[in-house]
């Protein structure tokens, strides 16, 4: 698979829950820089990370990709990123970012968001 093909099946298996076959396409000791928190590094913690958010249970995700294209084994993607909250509330979120793709599996996985804006739908949620 291409780095581009890579990426795009990484985000349908998460739109599609199927957050164990997403999560396998990452490399042991991946790093996931979700700008602006504090970087993650290896596969265990960031199922860690999305476990402890809910991802796949509380929420689901819908990860649309409105852009995308690939420059060697450097994939970057514009998405907007709905997660559906089991209640049906929702939080409605413009990425971008990048997946670095080596040997078929994903080394880096950077995405950049407002934070703000996350943390204001969250509250909403939550209330």
């Amino acid at each position: 698979m291409s780095p581009l093909e890579t990426a795009k099946t990484f985000f349908a298996h998460w739109s599609a829950n199927r957050i164990e076959e997403a999560l396998a396409m990452l490399s042991d000791d991946v790093l996931y820089d979700n700008v602006p928190l504090p970087d993650i590094v290896g596969r265990q913690n960031v199922r860690k990370f999305h476990a402890d958010f809910g991802i796949g249970t509380a929420f689901k995700v819908d990860w649309q990709v409105t852009e995308i294209a690939a420059s060697g084994n450097v994939v970057l993607n514009e998405r907007i990123d709905i997660f559906t909250h089991e209640s049906g509330s929702r939080i409605t979120l413009p990425v971008m970012g990048t997946i670095t793709v080596e040997s078929g599996k994903i080394t880096v996985w950077r995405d950049y968001f407002d934070l703000a804006s996350f943390e204001r739908q969250l509250a909403a949620i939550r209330q």
